[in-house]
């Protein structure tokens, strides 16, 4: 690729956090005194994986919504079952989960084409809040089995009107740290050890739903639940643990911060 189409995407990416360059692909002063105001992320893309060239670190001020960044995993396909069951086609909530695994960008990767295999289908986050879906994946109708025997506010079977996003995170019972500890079970969160997901994934979540939520009037922020919380709503309590104590927040009081936020934002 050439020097001057690498310099003018890293312009635009810098336009798009607040400097005003002329995307031109000439790397002069002003481009280096924007560069040096801003971190950007920049990660080798094996032949399987569809990337911008440039990944940024995501936007962790949350003053307004940015479109997030996905990687397409090439040769990955999950199977069509057509749009969500809601009057749109698009989802109507989310499902928060976490992958019970590492959080690199090949994990990720190796994630997606898991839940392939298994006939299973939803978004993955990594590490630095990077969500990753298959090829021909259209996140705000194509829906896929993620979230088992599930209920929320009278709807079963969530995964009929629920987008699902899996956090890649060991979760409860990790070995690996940063650790949050729940010493005593709280509602439907089950005591133990939870590795926590980092800033960025928590960032990148919130973002995602803010995002979507001024894309799709369907979705409603009230049905943004845990896979926990949907668990023990079908009468089956710690049958799931995640998010638990991976998130930093209970789900009720994440559902009163993204709508605080929304509210702020005026979507």
């Amino acid at each position: 690729m050439k020097i001057e189409t690498l310099a003018k995407k890293a312009q635009e990416a810098m336009n798009k956090k607040g400097a005003t360059l002329t995307v031109d692909g000439k790397w002069g002063p002003l481009s280096e005194a924007a560069a040096d105001a801003y971190e950007f992320k920049i990660e080798a893309i094996s032949d399987s994986l569809s990337a911008p060239l440039v990944l940024e670190v995501p936007d962790h001020d949350l003053t307004r919504i940015i479109e997030p960044t996905f990687v397409i995993v090439n040769g990955s396909k999950f199977k069509d079952r057509g749009n969500y069951e809601t009057p749109s086609g698009k989802f109507k909530g989310l499902t928060v989960h976490y992958t019970v695994s590492g959080r690199t960008s090949s994990t990720a990767k190796s994630m997606v084409e898991y839940l392939e295999s298994q006939g299973f289908g939803c978004m993955v986050m990594d590490e630095n809040g990077i969500i990753y879906i298959p090829r021909d994946f259209d996140v705000f109708k194509k829906w896929g089995y993620h979230s088992g025997v599930s209920k929320w506010k009278g709807l079963s079977n969530v995964s009929d009107h629920f987008a699902g996003m899996e956090i890649c995170c060991w979760g409860k019972g990790s070995s690996i740290g940063p650790f949050r500890d729940v010493t005593v079970a709280q509602g439907y969160i089950v005591a133990g050890k939870y590795q926590q997901y980092t800033e960025a994934q928590e960032k990148s979540l919130i973002n995602f739903i803010l995002w979507a939520k001024s894309k799709n009037e369907e979705f409603d922020l009230d049905y943004v639940a845990g896979h926990d919380e949907l668990r023990k709503e079908a009468g089956k309590l710690g049958d799931k643990q995640d998010p638990g104590g991976s998130l930093s927040m209970s789900m009720p009081a994440f559902r009163d911060l993204i709508k605080a936020k929304a509210n702020e934002l005026g979507i």
